[in-house]
């Protein structure tokens, strides 16, 4: 079984296990442990008991956790709750409470319960699967009511939006921008260093949340004259937080505050304070201008957003790559999003079984206004350097076009041109039987209306890169501004073009000895998660995320401004129009507009 690094990402709070190629994503017996061959990553029992609650020592017992998310592809969530209802997802749920009690009592603690919550994720690709559990991660029993909603608004406090709920039983919450690593992931989130902000709900009656930034010097927290937090950082971006009482009764409610003295500060570093609660004087049953409503009756937490496409991949729409009529399966066709009106209603869920939280990404309503659009093109491939990779075994790389000049697959009927690079970093193009040697720069025009236009590369990128090629036909992603998207190859990426990803792509010396089987020339250059981009205020705010491999940053013409190196330097801002190389892709930060 293969582990990739990424399979098990864990902190103080959270912990998150990732399976892949699981053949069926209801089937607990692949989820749970390993009984065959094939699968990659973390299996269930071996993530809890990795990563315990509590080690032993001579006072306390080892305890594992007991509250487990298990986020699904959502195109399997959607036929599920579609075609069966939601049985299968109920099915497993109960699998997995019945398993876990079984083979882990022993590491209950007498006031722990076991609950499961299985919730759908765009990110995750077909029969990928991944586990949330930690002292951030919280299911609610079924007859537990909300205490408390979390909203955030921007630093002008136009509108705010609710991105979570909070419980009585719910003791630590972590907010930041990143699914695998937050209670609640919020979309938008200003901050791409990691920062996060934690909640932490007092066991007392007082009814206050203390917020404090996590790690304690990454954010500046200050407190507003209603009670709001204004979170920023040293560079000046931030948001406001609130933490609003959802009480039915005022002179009943145990969460009930209307002012909550600040901790002496010698008890607090400089950054933390606490958050008085803000009273909110309607019933439970409310529907929020947020897309957020709370059902009393089924207890149920209801999203009213439709969700997005979901490609033939399993990956949310639109992603770049291949044409979708490549090799595509007949039933793959991308799903259509439900309008709200036909959106189903969760069923009941059973009484051991924790009722429906948010979805992890909740996104802005929309009855409030759509936040702008920022366009991303990606404009060239980045020749690479074979002689790099010398130790590897590659005998050359090829990139096959179409008469239109859109990148395709080797075995594609249309692929009529290509270009190849050897192990001796030598550039050919070649139409048929016809092999042709380029020099870069130039112009190559193997076809009557098909030029590719090759462009040499500053000084600075020569050790690693060729040249880039103009692609005729640019690929444009439209995403929204001020909002979080990762680039990158692996499936935790947002946006994961593979244009490059043809298996027949590169040629190998001897695939056997140099371990060349399943790699493709999309692994040259380009890590799992290699960036964080976010489109704001007319410019770019770019995040090298990268362990091992640098970003190019170019001007327009194609001159060289910066580079971004693991460790180092880590962060730049980019104005519109400038260039970004990222492993063999070329990208262009395009304009900023509204809808």
């Amino acid at each position: 079984m293969t582990t990739h690094s990424d399979a098990l990402v864990a902190s103080d709070y959270i912990v998150c296990a990732t399976l892949r190629k699981v053949a069926d994503v209801f089937n607990v017996e692949l989820l749970w442990e390993r009984i065959r061959s094939g699968q990659d990553g973390v299996f269930l029992a071996e993530a809890l008991k990795r990563r315990p609650r509590t080690a032993r020592t001579r006072q306390r017992k080892e305890t594992y956790y007991s509250h487990v998310i298990v986020r699904i592809p959502e195109r399997d969530y959607l036929r599920d709750d579609r075609l069966e209802d939601g049985f299968a997802r109920n099915a497993l749920q109960e699998d997995l409470v019945l398993l876990h009690e079984q083979h882990l009592a022993q590491y209950l603690d007498d006031d722990m319960e076991v609950r499961y919550q299985v919730e759908p994720d765009t990110g995750l690709r077909v029969g990928e699967v991944r586990f949330l559990f930690g002292r951030g991660i919280y299911i609610p029993a079924c007859d537990e009511s909300p205490a408390f909603r979390i909203q955030v608004a921007g630093k002008d406090k136009d509108s705010w939006r609710t991105v979570g709920i909070i419980y009585p039983g719910q003791r630590l919450t972590l907010l930041n921008g990143n699914r695998r690593s937050s209670t609640f992931a919020i979309g938008g989130w200003p901050f791409l260093g990691g920062q996060s902000v934690l909640l932490v709900q007092r066991a007392d009656d007082s009814g206050s949340v203390d917020v404090v930034a996590e790690p304690p010097s990454g954010l500046i927290l200050d407190c507003g004259s209603d009670g709001e937090v204004m979170v920023s950082d040293h560079r000046g971006r931030g948001l406001w937080l609130r933490v609003v009482a959802l009480s039915t009764e005022m002179e009943s409610s145990a969460y009930w505050l209307s002012t909550v003295p600040k901790p002496a500060k010698s008890l607090l570093p400089p950054d933390e304070g606490t958050l008085a609660v803000e009273p909110e004087i309607e019933p439970v049953a409310l529907e929020t201008d947020t897309g957020i409503g709370v059902d009393t009756q089924s207890g149920h937490v209801v999203a009213e957003e439709p969700y997005t496409g979901v490609d033939h991949r399993g990956r949310r729409e639109p992603v770049l790559g291949m044409p979708v009529n490549v090799g595509r399966p007949p039933e793959a066709d991308a799903m259509e999003p439900l309008p709200s009106s036909e959106w189903p209603s969760p069923p009941p869920t059973p009484a051991t079984i924790a009722f429906e939280r948010p979805w992890p990404d909740v996104t802005m309503a929309a009855s409030e206004p759509s936040p702008p659009e920022a366009h991303l093109h990606i404009v060239g491939i980045a020749l690479q350097r074979l002689s790099v990779y010398e130790a590897a075994g590659i005998r050359d790389w090829r990139i096959h076009f179409d008469p239109a000049g859109a990148v395709v697959p080797g075995h594609h009927a249309n692929a009529v041109v290509r270009l190849r690079i050897d192990s001796s970093d030598r550039v050919f193009g070649e139409i048929q039987e016809q092999s042709t040697l380029l020099n870069v720069p130039s112009v190559w025009q193997p076809l009557t209306g098909l030029a590719l236009t090759l462009q040499a590369v500053p000084v600075p990128m020569a050790d690693h890169y060729l040249g880039w090629v103009h692609l005729p036909a640019p690929l444009d992603l439209s995403i929204r501004c001020e909002r979080d998207f990762s680039f990158g190859r692996g499936s935790e990426a947002d946006i994961a073009p593979r244009l490059l990803a043809d298996p027949q792509a590169l040629r190998w010396r001897n695939v056997e000895s140099s371990g060349g089987a399943g790699i493709n020339a999309e692994y040259l250059g380009l890590s799992r998660c290699h960036l964080r981009l976010q489109a704001r205020q007319g410019n770019w705010h770019v995040a090298l995320e990268s362990h091992n491999m640098p970003t190019y940053r170019l001007s327009p013409s194609g001159d060289h401004l910066d580079i971004l190196t693991p460790d180092t330097h880590t962060r730049l801002i980019a104005r519109v129009g400038e260039l970004l190389v990222v492993g063999g892709y070329v990208l262009s930060l395009g304009s900023m507009a509204a809808p």
